[in-house]
């Protein structure tokens, strides 16, 4: 993986955080222990979806193979960045800096 992954375009509009607990391996992004979050984030029209969409996005990561170290990070798409590859030129870009 490069240090930063598209994984949901923002032209699923609202339905990023639903699409993620549906189509990703949650156990591989280490909240598979969040049921309430998860069960919330499956219905758009939940009253906690976005506040459990942010506990998710705060609490997220993956594990590459080579033992990189990739969280979430939404600014209209969603995407996996591994904060110790990237360049300083994309952590300028992202205004990580």
């Amino acid at each position: 993986m490069n240090a930063i992954e598209i994984l949901l375009s923002d032209a699923r509009g609202i339905y990023i955080p639903r699409d993620f607990v549906t189509d990703f391996d949650l156990k591989a992004w280490g909240i598979s222990g969040h049921p309430d979050d998860i069960a919330a984030c499956s219905d758009p029209e939940n009253e906690w979806y976005w506040e459990a969409w942010a506990s998710i996005l705060d609490s997220a990561s993956f594990v590459a193979t080579n033992g990189d170290v990739y969280t979430l990070y939404q600014d209209g798409d969603l995407f996996a960045v591994c904060y110790e590859r990237m360049t300083e030129e994309e952590k300028e870009n992202l205004g990580w800096i």
